[in-house]
């Protein structure tokens, strides 16, 4: 009912907690279309992935992190500020720690970009099969109707179109993920 007034500010604590899956796949379709001004607070990884564009963390030491490499970079930090405490109790060099200049030179915030924009993709081409499929049967029902089979066609056209633009982005989107 929220969403009805149209706010321009959600805020949601793990808004993924006791749903069913159809609850929480229309809750992220219409999320992942917000306009506005969405902040998340939650430990569903996928959720945060998806919907998110930038992500912060607290990581225990009081201060608020920014985490341009998402997820991945929160559990990176944890499991480094883990090495270090087993440091500090050992009195060694902490073992596995690398140096952020020794990883490869990644942009995560734009791989995390192109899994949204994919994601986006596959849920509507699915939505655009899902009608193909729908004509296809009226095509069946109306076979001896041809005025209403030319109407149909014509639809069928526009979809293999919507189709091929979609398979298009998201072939663009997957090079931008990788």
């Amino acid at each position: 009912r929220l969403l009805m007034t149209e706010p321009n500010v959600l805020l949601l604590d793990e808004p993924t907690n006791d749903l069913d899956i159809e609850t929480l796949t229309s809750l992220e379709d219409v999320l992942d279309g917000w306009v506005g001004t969405l902040l998340v607070v939650s430990h569903d990884r996928y959720l945060l992935e998806r919907m998110c564009d930038r992500q912060v963390a607290l990581l225990g030491d009081g201060a608020v992190r920014d985490l341009p490499g998402g997820v991945e970079e929160y559990l990176r930090l944890r499991h480094d500020a883990r090495l270090r405490r087993v440091d500090e109790k050992s009195g060694s060099a902490p073992a596995g720690a690398a140096e952020p200049s020794a990883r490869a030179v990644v942009d995560p915030a734009r791989q995390r970009e192109a899994r949204k924009e994919m994601a986006r993709v596959e849920r509507a081409l699915a939505k655009l099969s899902t009608e193909q499929d729908r004509v296809h049967a009226a095509m069946v029902e109306k076979a001896t109707d041809h005025h209403a089979m030319a109407e149909l066609d014509v639809r069928t056209r526009e979809l293999d179109a919507q189709r091929e633009k979609l398979e298009g982005a998201w072939l663009q989107a997957a090079e931008s993920a990788d």
